[in-house]
């Protein structure tokens, strides 16, 4: 079976700024070394016996061995918790963003006890491409340099268009046409779409086993729906990685989202739709994979629809039946609040690549090397896509890039899941350290939009629906450090306060709360200040009014 490599890395993409070979193998007086990396991979790839890992010990004649853990969020940032804390420290963390990161108080933090290493220096003596690359993009300099001028480590630079607008609504468009309606246009048609989704049988079984909505314990039903009522950017899951998502602003003031009147309205209709059992009831507890498995249902199609980056997480691309071409995006619900679309930035503040105390002078060389390599065209290549004409091929003559204005670069040739030297050829979406607009829009994207190859420009497309609906109330966090001394105390309110938002907004919903109580709602309220809500407003208050 194959399947394309963007699918799999959710929001991830590929990429990197092609740039001169320079300074990349290591000195041949370099002794043999073993370097132990911490490192995320998908369940098929094995990073220690992967042939990008072999080239890159051939390459820098240097024994790699890999500390592993998986893709989901929730069990990546506590094996990366557990390796910290333990006493046998790797000499390097490379992560995927979207899985576990370092978030930039613990950055700030484990720089000040001198358990990672600034790179500034590093990057000058053994970096000439991730030097070049901080220079070209202001961006990725801006949001790798904490506010003392230390590089404590480095993000991954991702101009992925798609992932910008991450809650995208995809509805059953085949549904919508047996059932004889338009896509709606706001909450009230959307209740009565998915009403009809639930009572009208529209994959035609004669049975009632439709599934209006569907979501996950990573992909919220709450955020599309919620922005008809109040601008939000909530997140339950991986993209959240211990970042402020329930903030928002009022002119200059930053506020909680979710203690507004608009996110009480929004909790009703939400409860609205959960009692009339047009949701999942497994929508905020079950993992992608389980949502998948109802997306894929053998007996028939059964889910109405989605809110995801991209629909092949809940309904795999490139299905015999064609299923996966029946979701299609629609536009953002006009509410009371408006229609609002949810951007963050693709990039996720923090670092993926970090370097520890761990690493004699000898391994910090050979570790940047390394990095840097990745920051080429040969290394990114290599490292993101796998071998040339496995995982990917150069683009031919008449080929059409994802933007029609560049010339296309290369395709990316969908995994081959019974190669090993194609599933286990590459480090995926943990070599993805700089992806600029220019890269990935040079990619060839077919103009079918309805074939697996053609998936990246049929997400382009579908952003498009989204691009310039942001509003004013998102709060740029991406942007903004928090002083050093705040960070311990930070972290602990972050880890409350949105938890506690996420388990309150499920409760809602599900009813175990009301919204329409004053009760539960000034309940729920009071129970935020308990955890410091207003200590925690004050903090990237002061870090906004620094910006």
């Amino acid at each position: 079976m194959r399947h394309s490599r963007r699918s799999v890395a959710g929001i991830a993409a590929v990429a990197v700024l092609a740039a001169a070979l320079v300074g990349c193998s290591p000195s041949e007086e370099d002794d043999q070394k073993v370097i132990t990396i911490f490192g995320e991979q998908s369940g098929q790839m094995d990073l220690n016996t992967n042939s990008f890992t072999l080239l890159m010990e051939e390459k820098f004649d240097v024994d790699i061995q890999f500390e592993t853990t998986g893709y989901e969020s929730g069990a990546a940032n506590e094996a990366r918790q557990v390796s910290l804390a333990g006493g046998d420290l790797p000499e390097a963390y490379m992560l995927v963003p979207w899985a576990s990161q370092f978030n930039k108080a613990e950055l700030q933090r484990y720089g000040d006890q001198g358990v990672i290493l600034p790179l500034n220096d590093l990057i000058d003596e053994y970096a000439p491409n991730i030097a070049d690359a901080l220079a070209a993009e202001p961006g990725f300099e801006s949001l790798a340099t904490a506010p003392d001028g230390n590089i404590w480590g480095l993000p991954q630079w991702n101009d992925c268009y798609h992932c910008s607008y991450p809650y995208k609504f995809w509805i059953n468009q085949e549904w919508l046409k047996a059932l004889g309606l338009d896509a709606p246009t706001t909450p009230d048609e959307f209740f009565d779409v998915m009403m009809a989704f639930k009572t009208g049988d529209p994959n035609g079984n004669g049975v009632a086993d439709e599934i209006p909505i569907t979501g996950s314990s990573q992909w919220s039903i709450v955020p599309y729906i919620m922005n008809a009522f109040v601008s939000n950017s909530f997140n339950t899951g991986a993209g959240a990685n211990g970042q402020p998502v329930s903030l928002g602003l009022d002119g200059d003031t930053v506020q909680m989202q979710p203690m507004q009147d608009g996110w009480r309205e929004g909790l009703k209709f939400l409860n609205k739709l959960w009692a009339a059992g047009l949701v999942d009831p497994a929508a905020f507890s079950q993992g992608d994979d389980t949502m998948q498995g109802t997306g894929n249902n053998a007996d028939a199609v059964i889910v109405g629809g989605a809110t995801t980056i991209h629909s092949g997480i809940f309904v795999s691309v490139g299905q015999e039946d064609g299923r996966d071409n029946q979701y299609f995006p629609i536009p953002p619900l006009e509410g009371p609040g408006g229609a609002n679309a949810t951007y963050q930035l693709p990039s996720i503040p923090g670092a993926t690549f970090v370097v520890t105390k761990a690493a004699d002078e000898t391994e910090q060389k050979v570790i940047m090397e390394m990095m840097d390599y990745l920051f080429t065209e040969e290394g990114h290549m290599r490292g993101e896509f796998g071998e040339e004409n496995i995982g990917w091929r150069a683009a031919e003559e008449g080929e059409v890039a994802l933007d029609s204005e560049l010339d296309a670069t290369f395709f990316d040739i969908l995994v081959d899941e019974e190669n090993e030297a194609d599933y286990n050829g590459s480090w995926g979406p943990m070599a993805q350290v700089f992806e600029t607009t220019e890269f990935r829009n040079a990619q060839v994207a077919p103009l079918d939009i309805n074939t697996q190859p053609g998936y990246e420009r049929r997400l382009f497309e579908a952003t498009e629906l989204y691009d310039g609906e942001d509003s004013d109330a998102i709060f740029p966090y991406w942007d903004l450090w928090v002083p050093v001394e705040d960070g311990n105390e930070l972290s602990t309110l972050t880890a409350n306060i949105e938890s506690n938002v996420a388990t309150s907004t499920a409760e809602f919903v599900t009813g175990v709360r009301d919204p329409n109580s004053d009760g539960d709602w000034n309940g729920y309220l009071d129970g935020l200040k308990g955890l410091g809500v207003d200590r925690y407003l004050e903090i990237w208050q002061a870090a906004y009014d620094a910006s």
